[in-house]
């Protein structure tokens, strides 16, 4: 592309800051390799071949392609559309992180922020996998090969049916049930240890995957367990739930972890940011 430009070997020697030698050897090197011969040689200078016009319409079309990916991915966030899912707990996300990272789909329009809901302990796994990009985990959880930022704690209280007002704790512990998501799920037991409970506990633990219906089952009385503050709010608030255990916090520390980007996208940092 040099010598068409320039018209001579010499004229491409310069701008490409090589000796006239190692641009010609460069380009018998390609006619060697291809077979063919790219430019007339003569006094008025280098006149491409049928084969060499062929080749130049080659370079110019991967010069143009070269140009546009370049330029998706230094704007990337900007015109095209850029994929990014959070993975993290029913608690967290659906009680905040959601409302915080609202106002990223006006500032970035083109940003599609997906949200998975786990409350497994496979969070980092789906990250490693590509699934993710950002999972909220226990800080204790992040690896050494992952970035990550220390978010505001998860605050529990354990909730129990408004039928239950003025019974004693123990018995509440000792004839009524846990209702958790599943068996990896710890977090009311974390609970009843945290305040020498556990041990009062006298029925298995029963288990719903799904945080509305873990909610019903606790205003009707099926069980208790935990919610966060945030969650549990509104129907504490209404009436149809009640503090048990004095409505003592349990705080369950949190951060996000991301695999690190050395130079940071401008819409993942906003992600970043966001969520506190």
């Amino acid at each position: 592309m040099a010598i068409v430009r320039q018209g001579t070997v010499h004229g491409a020697a310069g701008e490409l800051h090589l000796t006239q030698t190692g641009v010609t050897q460069r380009i018998r090197s390609i006619e060697k390799e291809l077979g063919t011969t790219l430019f007339l040689r003569s006094r008025k200078g280098m006149k491409l071949t049928q084969e060499g016009e062929a080749l130049l319409r080659y370079c110019k079309g991967a010069e143009d392609l070269e140009g546009q990916v370049l330029s998706q991915i230094v704007g990337a966030g900007d015109e095209k559309p850029i994929y990014v899912t959070v993975v993290g707990p029913t608690s967290v996300v659906t009680a905040r992180v959601i409302d915080q990272c609202a106002d990223l789909y006006t500032q970035w329009p083109n940003l599609y922020l997906n949200f998975t809901i786990s409350d497994s302990i496979d969070r980092l796994a789906q990250v490693r996998s590509g699934h993710a990009s950002i999972a909220i985990v226990p800080p204790e959880q992040v690896p050494n090969e992952m970035d990550s930022k220390t978010i505001k704690p998860d605050k529990y209280i354990l909730v129990g049916s408004p039928q239950w007002r003025g019974r004693r704790m123990a018995d509440i512990l000792q004839k009524e049930r846990v209702i958790d998501f599943d068996e990896s799920d710890p977090t009311t037991l974390n609970y009843l240890k945290k305040f020498d409970l556990i041990s009062l506990l006298g029925r298995p633990r029963l288990f719903v995957n799904n945080n509305e219906a873990i909610i019903k089952l606790f205003c009707c009385g099926a069980g208790f367990g935990t919610l966060t503050q945030e969650i549990a709010k509104s129907h504490l608030e209404s009436g149809d739930l009640i503090a048990l255990n004095g409505g003592a916090v349990m705080e369950d520390s949190l951060a996000l972890a991301w695999y690190p980007r050395p130079e940071m996208p401008n819409y993942f940092k906003a992600i970043i940011g966001s969520i506190r």
